[in-house]
C-alpha cells in the first residue's frame, strides 16, 4: 500500500499536472467503487476547474471551485496515471477524468479494489461507506505529543500503523523507523522514555522526508503518475530484506508477525524493552 512518501510523490505530482485545469468529461468504468454524493460522478464534476492537489494521511484530496472534493484512497494497488486520451485503457480502469485543452486524462486503477473514490460536496449530502478518523500528521509532530501517544499498552508497531492514532505511516517506514531507533516492534509503547521516544519520532521524520527525497519506495504497485518508479527502496535497512545482512551490524534479518503484519526486524539491533 502506498505510504505517505509514496502519496505525497504523487499529490506533487498531480499539483504540478492538473491544477488549474477545467474537467470536460468523467467516464466511470466500475461504479461501486464511487462514494459520497448520490448524484453522478460525471455531473458533478463536468466544467469544475480543480484548484489544488494535496494530501492528509495517505488520502489525495482533489479539490475543485465551486467547492466539491474528490478523495482518492489508493488501497492495496490502485494507481492514478496521467495520459494522453488516446492511450489504450489498461485493465482494472476504473475512473478517467478528461481536461478540456490539456490533452490529457487522469486515470484511476486498481487492481484488487481495496481503494476507493469519494466524492464530498460542500453541503456534506453523503451516503455509503465512510472514511474512517484520522490522527495527527507525523511531520509536523512535536515531541511531547507523540510521547504522549505512546501512552498506551500496546505493541508499538500496532499503535504507529493505527491511522486514527498518527496518520501516514504504514509498514515500511514502520520497521525501518523502529531499527534505526533500536526498538524490536514487539515492544510496548508506554515502555519508551522520553529520550528514546524522541528518537524515534525524529527517525520516522528523517526517514519519511528522505523517502519523499527518493521518490517513494516501489516494491510492487506503486508508481508515479507518469509511469515512474520510486527509488528509496534501494535505502531499505531492514524491510523485504528477510535473510540479508544489516546494514548494521551483519546479523541476518528476519521477517517476524507482530501486529498481524510481516515485520522485518534485527534481532541484534532491535531488542525486547
Amino acid at each position: 500500500m502506498p505510504e505517505l512518501p509514496e502519496v505525497e510523490t504523487i499529490v506533487r505530482a498531480l499539483d504540478a499536472s492538473i491544477s488549474g485545469l477545467t474537467v470536460s468529461s468523467v467516464v466511470v468504468h466500475r461504479k461501486d467503487v464511487i462514494h459520497g454524493h448520490p448524484a453522478p460522478l460525471s455531473r458533478c464534476l463536468r466544467r469544475q476547474s480543480i484548484t489544488r492537489v494535496y494530501r492528509r494521511a495517505k488520502r489525495i484530496l482533489i479539490a475543485f471551485d465551486p467547492p466539491i472534493e474528490l478523495i482518492i484512497h489508493l488501497g492495496m494497488t490502485g494507481r492514478l496515471d496521467i495520459v494522453s486520451p488516446n492511450t489504450s485503457i489498461e485493465k482494472h480502469t476504473h475512473l478517467r477524468i478528461v481536461f478540456a485543452d490539456d490533452n490529457i486524462e487522469l486515470r484511476f486503477r486498481d487492481p484488487r479494489r481495496f481503494g476507493g473514490v469519494w466524492l464530498l460536496p460542500a453541503n456534506g449530502q453523503y451516503n455509503g461507506p465512510r472514511l474512517g478518523p484520522l490522527g495527527p500528521e507525523p511531520l509536523p509532530l512535536k515531541p511531547a505529543d507523540f510521547y504522549d501517544l505512546l501512552q498506551r499498552n500496546r505493541q508499538i508497531k500496532a499503535l504507529l500503523l493505527d491511522q486514527s492514532a498518527i496518520a501516514g505511516i504504514g509498514n515500511i517506514y514502520c520497521d525501518e523507523a523502529l531499527h534505526a531507533t533500536g526498538i524490536h516492534p514487539a515492544t510496548i509503547s508506554n515502555t519508551l522514555d522520553k529520550k528514546l521516544a524522541g528518537k524515534l519520532l525524529r527517525n520516522i521524520k528523517r526517514i519519511l522526508n528522505k523517502a519523499i527525497e527518493f521518490r517513494g519506495s516501489t516494491l510492487s504497485d506503486y508508481r508515479r503518475p507518469d509511469g515512474s518508479s520510486g527509488q528509496y527502496q534501494q535505502q531499505h535497512k531492514v524491510y523485504n530484506r528477510e535473510d540479508k545482512p544489516c546494514r548494521i551490524c551483519g546479523a541476518t534479518i528476519q521477517r517476524w508477525q507482530v501486529a498481524g503484519r510481516s515485520s522485518y526486524l534485527c534481532p541484534a539491533c532491535q531488542t525486547m524493552r
